[in-house]
């Protein structure tokens, strides 16, 4: 079966972002990112051109942009083999998107059934089949609170982005020691919600724990004004931030807001580019928090043309990490985000809760600890093969190492 033009376009505009995320990644040498920043301008442009679903002009065919796509993934794999001063890694990389696309390419049926005139792009993108596919990448049911531990809840939606896909996300909510709510990662608000969670306490406090998770915090301001909002540090300073008009009432720091009531410690894990994300561990629960440092995608779950790439990313469950570009933004600051991930993994949560695929449940501590090995895995090989992450070891001083031997 052929990759339908509508889904293609899809994968178009999503691997447009990827090669723009990519190329943004500080960790990358500049030589792959200036390519991947031109892969991701080019993918763009002639995209926008072409008459199918995710067109905005007709001016080529669907077989003058494939053709175009081939020639996009032959001059990734052949940057990836020129680079001769870039690393094994970097020019892989390269090489496996070149690929990648290549496939795609082949793949991929030359007939689209609309173009630019025939309704929005993202509407000839979403389709039918695309909608029902957004609440499929979701954990149903949606927009309703359910039970995590004693005073935990979680509460599943859906992130819409621009080109119509739907990403699943998570919130969580914990009841404070004064019975207030705290809501963490805030997701779309809906009335019913409101009166559910009302039900369950006032809410008090709305948490954006880092740069990317706080668009829907001012629906949540503008219904209840008397909640307190709390941010990660650098959250107020950005632009886009200013301009939406929500309320930053403080910056979360290492130390735990007061007004919490101590049931709640807070482990900054920073990253470079203004990246920095706050955890939470709720103590009475032993619930850890998080928010993209684990993304554990089910391939269900994923759109099946975009199962691959998620799949070479390894963000896929059931030891899921986050996407390339962040991995790379928390390696910026390797020791320092390597030092708080062993003291999230020092706190032997049970369970695990983040925004984006299936949480973990039960046995929090052991799968945390293969979702993060990204952060700890030791630079050099001893003469037995790779170096691998032995469990923490006390320290003597109140805490932890990390200790590493060969496989």
């Amino acid at each position: 079966m052929m990759i339908p033009t509508r889904i293609h376009g899809l994968i178009d505009y999503g691997v447009a972002a990827l090669l723009g995320g990519l190329a943004m990644a500080p960790g990358l040498p500049r030589p792959v990112r200036r390519t991947l920043g031109a892969a991701a301008a080019y993918h763009t442009a002639y995209s926008l051109l072409t008459d199918y679903e995710g067109g905005v002009t007709p001016a080529l065919s669907m077989r003058q942009h494939l053709a175009l796509d081939a020639m996009g993934g032959a001059a990734l794999i052949g940057a990836g083999l020129s680079l001769r001063r870039a690393s094994e890694a970097d020019r892989a990389l390269l090489v496996g998107l070149g690929t990648i696309e290549l496939a795609v390419v082949a793949l991929s049926s030359n007939a689209p059934r609309r173009g630019p005139g025939q309704g929005s792009m993202t509407g000839r993108l979403l389709g039918h089949e695309a909608a029902h596919h957004g609440h499929q990448a979701a954990y149903h049911p949606l927009d309703t609170p359910k039970p995590a531990a004693e005073g935990v809840w979680v509460v599943d939606s859906i992130l819409p982005n621009p080109m119509g896909a739907v990403l699943g996300v998570r919130m969580t909510v914990i009841r404070l020691p004064d019975g207030g709510l705290l809501l963490h990662s805030p997701t779309r608000f809906t009335y019913a919600l409101k009166r559910e969670l009302e039900r369950l306490g006032p809410i008090r406090h709305l948490v954006a724990p880092n740069i990317a998770h706080w668009t829907f915090l001012k629906e949540w301001q503008d219904h209840l004004p008397e909640t307190v909002s709390w941010a990660a540090p650098g959250l107020r300073d950005r632009a886009q931030v200013r301009r939406s008009g929500v309320r930053l009432d403080h910056d979360l720091f290492a130390t735990t807001p007061a007004e919490w009531g101590g049931a709640i410690e807070v482990v900054p894990v920073p990253g470079a580019a203004g990246f920095q994300e706050m955890a939470m561990f709720h103590a009475p629960t032993r619930t850890l928090v998080l928010t993209d440092l684990v993304m554990n995608l089910e391939p269900p779950k994923v759109p099946l043309p975009l199962r691959p790439l998620a799949w070479l990313f390894g963000m896929l469950a059931p030891d899921g990490m986050p996407p390339p570009y962040l991995r790379a933004v928390v390696k910026r600051r390797h020791a320092e985000a390597a030092e708080a991930a062993a003291r999230l993994i020092a706190l032997e949560p049970e369970r695990v809760v983040f925004a984006h695929g299936r949480w973990f449940e039960t046995n929090g501590t052991e799968q945390l600890r293969r979702s993060l090995r990204w952060l700890f895995t030791v630079g050099k090989r001893g003469a037995g093969g790779p170096a691998r992450v032995e469990p923490l070891k006390p320290d003597g001083h109140g805490g932890v190492t990390l200790a590493a031997e060969p496989l």
